[in-house]
């Protein structure tokens, strides 16, 4: 074993990701059609938000539109061969349902098709291995309208839509990802009413987690009897969850936090099982529950062969008993001045040796990483971001402290690849590699782009 252990393996994926809603821009050209989040963005621009989550600590809607992204759609070539430069192996994209099926179900966006086989191509062609979400959270607005997650009709719907992906992709894209981050989308969505469509109904919460679930496996079988040779598994967020006090009632809580915003959608795309604990000890999610929950997941369970781990923060957790739950968050230790994420990069181990020996080592992959700095309207300020440098360094180092303790960890996916749209937050916060002008397009790379070339290609982390 060599003394220098922070060496990245030759094969292990490392690259950068984004979102179609947050990059593409063009949300309403080549026959594309709303999103959720475009409508949304619209609808409460500028107002506040009702049911604000514990969560979720935003209280305004960004003025600001994602029209534009970071303008990936039309500057898409220029993007890939940065990403080349960089030395990057990989690169998260996601499609947008919107542009393939823009009513959701039924005819298919030609111009959709060749939009996305062009961006693919380009990749393949700069030797950039793809890994493709089939949504990240922007649902078409004509599906929500007919009920979107709650309508029991959705798994059929999204298994109809990811058929024509693996059909007209799946030739070259060779990972797959179904949902990202259900627990944003529906958690927030309907059970603390802080993400669109902003409800707040348990019952209804469970009901849409539920059909997705089954949506996931629709898509899991699918594309496996496409015998296309490749990987599919779904992208999730956790959180390195701690209790507040070292008593068997906080450590209680830190379980039951971690079974539902994590593993109510791990166990069951695993296990084919909910998490029992939160069922035995949450009495109004039990009571709650979707009617035959279980045979449905008896007679559409398919496992996935990897699990896609989102994560950015730590919290400590208390017990509450008038709480969802029977917990509640309390103010984290790792506070980070100047970002609005508070950082632990410490926690990454954590929860990536949680997983690994909860779920019997499976394939992971650190698909979102990303250190949000404010917006300062100065782009010398914001690209000589040493900041971000150090999170970089440091949340990689514990990727490669996790590889030499025999952690099955395949990738990391840096968020994002260039200052874009955030959800809620408009241009606000910037996450990117690279310093994006919003207005104009303009694109120059930051401090922290050069410094993660040195890595991607060097495979060391100084």
């Amino acid at each position: 074993m060599e003394l220098f252990g922070f060496r990245l393996p030759e094969d292990f994926l490392i690259g950068t990701a984004n979102s179609a809603f947050q990059s593409e821009g063009a949300w309403d050209r080549d026959g594309k059609s709303e999103s959720v989040m475009d409508y949304y963005a619209r609808e409460f621009a500028g107002k506040e938000v009702a049911n604000q989550s514990a969560f979720v600590e935003r209280s305004r809607y960004s003025e600001e539109l994602p029209d534009r992204g970071c303008y990936f759609y039309d500057n898409y070539e220029a993007y890939i061969e940065d990403m080349q430069k960089t030395g990057q192996n990989t690169f998260r994209l996601a499609l947008a349902w919107t542009r393939i099926i823009p009513t959701g179900f039924g005819e298919v966006n030609q111009k959709g098709i060749d939009f996305y086989n062009k961006v693919i191509d380009k990749f393949l062609t700069c030797g950039i291995t793809l890994l493709v979400d089939l949504l990240h959270w922007d649902l078409p607005q004509c599906l929500m309208e007919l009920g979107g997650y709650e309508n029991p009709d959705f798994p059929k719907w999204f298994e109809a839509y990811a058929k024509v992906c693996f059909e007209a992709f799946g030739d070259r894209v060779k990972m797959w990802s179904t949902f990202n981050e259900n627990a944003i989308a529906v958690t927030n969505g309907y059970f603390y009413g802080s993400f669109p469509p902003f409800r707040k109904d348990t019952r209804l919460g469970l009901l849409a987690a539920h059909h997705t679930i089954l949506a996931h496996f629709r898509a899991v079988r699918a594309y496996r009897a496409t015998n296309q040779g490749g990987k599919i598994g779904a992208v999730n967020c956790i959180t390195d969850t701690t209790p507040a006090e070292p008593c068997e009632e906080d450590i209680g809580a830190v379980a039951r936090q971690q079974e539902f915003t994590f593993g109510w959608w791990v166990q069951p795309m695993l296990e084919g099982t909910y998490p029992q604990r939160v069922l035995r000890e949450c009495p109004v999610i039990r009571e709650n529950m979707p009617e035959n929950y279980q045979q449905d997941l008896d007679a559409w369970f398919a496992p996935m062969d990897y699990i896609g781990l989102n994560y950015y923060i730590s919290q400590r957790t208390e017990y509450n008993p008038d709480t969802l739950l029977l917990s509640n968050r309390v103010e984290s230790f790792y506070s980070t001045p100047g970002q609005s994420y508070a950082s632990y990069p410490a926690g990454l181990f954590d929860v990536v040796q949680y997983i690994g020996d909860r779920y019997h080592n499976i394939e992971m992959y650190i698909t979102e990483n990303g250190c949000a700095m404010p917006n300062s309207g100065d782009e010398e300020k914001d690209c000589e971001d040493d900041a971000r440098i150090t999170y970089i360094r440091e949340h990689l180092r514990s990727c490669a402290r996790l590889i030499r303790a025999g952690y099955n960890l395949k990738g990391y996916y840096y968020w994002n690849d260039a200052d874009s749209y955030e959800e809620l937050d408009g241009y606000k916060l910037r996450f990117g590699l690279t310093w994006v002008d919003s207005k104009t397009g303009r694109r120059r790379w930051k401090k922290s782009r050069y410094y993660f070339s040195k890595i991607c290609k060097s495979r060391l982390i100084n």
